[in-house]
């Protein structure tokens, strides 16, 4: 027994007509045409859907059960055109990505904007670090990494995204949380503690450059251990580290941040979003387009309650490869 859409469709436009020459007359085709379908559906089903009379066409009982699983069966069908449509379209669908820094501030901002305006949108967000993230990338696990630092990986589709400032984590105890903000050379003698998982690397390769001298380098000890729990260090007062701003929320209570400067201002660490050039999920594609018309998303609220919050996210210079 095969049972067609069409049969589905002409039994609906039927029973809601009640007549064949109605329902015939809405769905385009001819009289003739639509009660030889129906006379074959039910000679295929074994049972009678309708009593024909002069006056048009009436459902029998097995005809109303019937009805109801034709209506959920069509809506089940529309639903699934309409989400291939979306899809097709890039307003529905999967989107994997990943990434390794805190889900905060700007990159919470941006996924979290995007998810709201494009609900059908199935989104993972996968926290690893960048030695993971790039076979990822490469098995088409997720669809796009989204890393700190200056454009690297060059087999890869890449756009530059907003930048983070730099901050001085400090127990609160420091002399130095007396002052809104300090220079690298404030910070020259004290205890770094980093960690040398993503993005530990990255921070630490900036410190080094700012602080490095010949004959003369910063003390740093290296845990095996997410980049928070330098942070815990700091409020054990174990020593002090250095984070991007968005690891300014939540609030530590014991752990004060201030912003690191030289003489050219504050020092930022940029964003990089990476995917494969071969990539063709059109969800992806809407996602980029995304971040490329939301590039200065909200500015992370000061690590200082008494200084002034500005709306002014930096964003370097986009460029697609």
């Amino acid at each position: 027994m095969c049972v067609e859409v069409p049969h589905l469709r002409y039994v609906t436009a039927a029973a809601e007509h009640r007549s064949f020459r109605r329902a015939a007359a809405a769905l385009n085709v001819t009289q003739p045409t639509l009660s030889k379908r129906i006379r074959e559906l039910e000679e295929r089903l074994g049972m009678l859907l309708f009593e024909r009379t002069t006056g048009g066409a009436q459902l029998t009982a097995n005809g109303e059960d019937f009805l109801v699983v034709a209506k959920r069966v069509l809506a089940d069908l529309d639903s699934m055109e309409n989400y291939a449509k979306a899809t097709k379209a890039g307003r529905a669908g999967r989107l994997q990505i990943g990434f390794y820094t805190a889900l905060a501030g700007p990159l919470r901002d941006t996924i979290f904007s995007f998810a709201q305006h494009h609900p059908q949108v199935d989104l993972d967000v996968i926290e690893d670090d960048r030695i993971t993230l790039i076979p990822l990338l490469d098995r088409g696990a997720i669809d796009i990494a989204l890393v700190l630092g200056e454009p690297a990986y060059r087999d890869y589709a890449h756009i530059s995204l907003w930048s983070e400032r730099i901050m001085v984590a400090l127990p609160k105890t420091h002399p130095l949380t007396e002052r809104d903000f300090v220079y690298w050379t404030d910070l020259k003698n004290e205890r770094f503690v980093m960690s040398q998982r993503d993005p530990g690397p990255e921070i630490k390769d900036v410190l080094l450059s700012k602080l490095t001298a010949p004959g003369d380098r910063p003390f740093i000890k290296h845990v095996k251990a997410h980049h928070t729990a330098t942070i815990i260090a700091v409020d054990g007062q174990r020593g002090i580290t250095l984070a991007c701003e968005s690891s300014c929320l939540p609030p530590w209570p014991g752990v004060v941040f201030r912003e690191v400067r030289d003489g050219n201002g504050p020092t930022r660490l940029g964003f990089v979003a990476y995917w494969r050039r071969n990539n063709d999920n059109p969800i992806l594609k809407q996602f980029r387009a995304w971040l490329e018309a939301h590039p200065a998303v909200p500015h992370i609220p000061s690590c200082r309650p008494s200084m002034t919050v500005t709306n002014g996210a930096a964003t370097t210079s986009k460029e697609v490869t």
